[in-house]
């Protein structure tokens, strides 16, 4: 070779052709490396020599290519393919071998970078040229239809997939017989498009065919049948028939685990898939016992930060938060929502599907500073994802306005809940279910803040129709029904707000009824509605049995939500004022202290919520000197 150069020179047509040649060697002999060095030049040479739309140019320029795919590096070998592609067009025309070529590799490039669209448009021209050069029924025809059906899949176009799959379907068992592999393959992609298009029963029904003859065909050990397995359980997880996929998973991981072993990659995949099915099943104990495991293998296998990896600590945290341990779903969803953002972006659907896992958790565990941060940050997610209006961005709403008042910011709290009355009044009309519940809380905002007058035109407001809802509810769906005792706790509050303490007591005392039998003795609504029972009794001047309720609630509620909750010291305060219309009026002052003294520890002296205590502590204080 180096003679050919010293006699004809590196750019003498000869020498190239057969440097190609030595590259092709290299190519077909699978050392890469050496042939990306050897055609990288040489497609230099080329383009240089005979410029860049010559057929020896793009010929060279298509191998250097398909050598860098091989080597994994796609964004490298993107442009040549579309270079290639495009000037093959122009001097050969579609219908040219050649030109054939470089789309199919095109298109199987864009798919793998992630590019369904630009893989979908590529494998479509394909295709319609492949019929009529190569005929409908060629065997890289049917493969370009296997290729573009599955790209459809992942686009969520089921209708144009199930048309070409469909065909793909036909043609295979007409061309290669109604066992072969390809046809059999094909009939598992149709399954999961006819699925796609709400055909759920034929498509179950033609993968579950196309499993058995799987089986029957190559065995219960060949690779084949292993991926036929693998797709029809996932298949069954997508319907949501998470007992038989839980079920199909174990079988397709037990024998995974016979044949390549536990630590094997695709052994980890298909407990993965155990994890997920048996957690959408409710088998929360089981899930979480196995993902211990999986994340350890995922971490071995891939790394820390790997997206399955991350897939799997979130189906660790999800079983956890469903299994009642709630501080440590916290810090699960908490460190890996940490990681998520670093490796995703902010913005990304794991990144919110986390972020509202967290968000959730700090709710439900009432810690409250922590779940006021996230609410933010779940509101200002969905209004940039999906507009400030959207469903999920006023459920974060609604929660970061909950929050914002148990941190003691009511004028935040407030804004938040005038925003909330707005958009559903705007969405549902002035009287439906969510529009009156906003207004509730608003009123119990401004009656926090000082004003009463406005606080009891909103309650008269929406007094008749919470009535005639709640009672519709209780007619409709029973007493015990969560909407019916949604209801009926709004409209206690907001009769008790007005005056009517015994019609607000009757309510309740329904309401308590029901949350006993759904929650039993110790459920956390039913310390709030006989905390409310309290302050009815304490309004009516009662404060024995104000007392005595408000001792029955506070034992739920200093274990949970805790003792230094603003929802139990609002009780702890109320029983003050009971205490002092006992006459007990040292004890009351203490307690208000006390409840002062927590909340200077807390939330600062600055807190509306410490300003408040503090009043309270004077009013008991000045009421003890008066007398």
């Amino acid at each position: 070779m180096d003679a050919r150069r010293k006699l004809l020179s590196s750019d003498h047509p000869t020498t190239m052709e057969v440097e190609a040649r030595l590259a092709a060697i290299a190519l077909e002999l699978g050392e890469f490396a050496q042939a990306r060095e050897q055609l990288s030049l040489l497609a230099e040479r080329c383009e240089r020599v005979l410029g860049p739309r010559n057929l020896e140019t793009l010929t060279a320029m298509h191998d250097l290519a398909v050598c860098l795919s091989y080597l994994g590096q796609f964004e490298d070998a993107r442009p040549l393919y579309e270079r290639v592609v495009t000037n093959r067009r122009n001097a050969l025309g579609l219908e040219d071998q050649a030109t054939l070529t470089a789309m199919n590799n095109l298109g199987v490039t864009q798919r793998t970078l992630g590019d369904n669209e630009g893989a979908r448009a590529t494998f479509e021209v394909l295709l319609d040229a492949q019929r009529r050069v190569l005929g409908p029924e060629s065997a890289t025809t049917l493969k370009t239809m296997a290729l573009l059906g599955s790209v459809l899949i992942e686009l969520g176009d089921f209708p144009r997939a199930r048309e070409v799959i469909a065909e793909r379907v036909d043609r295979s068992r007409r061309v290669l017989g109604a066992t072969h592999p390809d046809t059999l393959d094909a009939m598992l992609g149709l399954s999961q498009a006819l699925c796609g298009t709400g055909d759920r029963a034929s498509g179950r029904s033609l993968s579950e065919q196309a499993l058995a003859a799987t089986i029957s065909t190559l065995g219960s050990d060949d690779p084949g049948t292993v991926d036929a397995m693998t797709r029809h359980s996932r298949l069954l997880l997508g319907l949501g028939d998470a007992k038989a996929a839980a079920k199909a998973y174990r079988e397709l991981y037990d024998k995974l685990t016979r044949l390549n072993g536990p630590e094997n990659a695709a052994t980890v995949d298909a407990l993965a898939g155990v994890v997920g099915a048996l957690g959408l099943a409710g088998e929360h104990r089981k899930a979480y016992a196995l993902a211990f495991g999986l994340v350890e293998r995922r971490e071995i296998q891939l790394g820390p930060e790997d997206p399955a990896t991350l897939q799997a600590i979130g189906d660790l945290a999800w079983n956890t938060e469903s299994l009642g341990n709630l501080d440590e779903a916290a810090t699960l969803y908490a460190n890996l929502l940490e990681t998520r953002t670093r490796v995703l972006g902010d913005d990304t659907p794991d990144v919110v599907w986390t972020l509202k896992g967290l968000t959730r958790v700090l709710r439900r565990i009432e810690s409250h500073r922590d779940a006021r941060r996230a609410c933010n940050r779940l509101y200002q997610t969905q209004a940039r994802l999906q507009g400030l209006e959207a469903d999920e961005t006023l459920d974060a709403l609604r929660g970061l306005a909950w929050e914002l008042g148990k941190v003691g910011d009511l004028a935040a709290s407030r804004t938040c809940w005038e925003e909330l009355v707005a958009a559903n009044e705007r969405h549902n009309g002035p009287k439906d279910d969510q529009t009156l519940d906003s207004l509730l809380w608003l009123a119990e905002m401004t009656e926090e803040l000082g004003e009463e007058e406005a606080a009891r035109s909103i309650s008269e407001r929406i007094a008749g129709p919470l009535g005639r809802l709640y009672a519709a509810s209780g007619e409709a769906s029973g007493a015990d029904d969560p909407r019916t005792l949604r209801l009926g706790h709004n409209l206690g509050l907001t009769l008790e707000r007005l005056g009517q303490f015994e019609a607000s007591r009757t309510t309740y005392q329904a309401v308590l009824d029901g949350y006993l039998r759904a929650e039993g003795k110790r459920g956390r609504s039913v310390a709030d509605i006989t905390g409310h029972l309290g302050d009815v009794a304490l309004k009516l001047s009662e404060p024995e049995a104000a007392r005595a309720l408000y001792r029955d609630a506070l034992s739920i509620m200093r274990k949970q939500p805790g003792p230094e909750d603003p929802d139990t010291l609002t009780i702890v305060a109320h029983d003050a004022d009971a205490l002092h219309a006992m006459g007990r009026k040292v004890a009351a002052r203490n307690q208000a202290q006390g409840i002062h003294d927590v909340y200077c520890r807390t939330l600062g002296e600055d807190n509306l919520l410490t300003k408040h205590a503090k009043i309270h502590v004077e009013v008991l204080s000045a009421r003890r000197r008066s007398r």
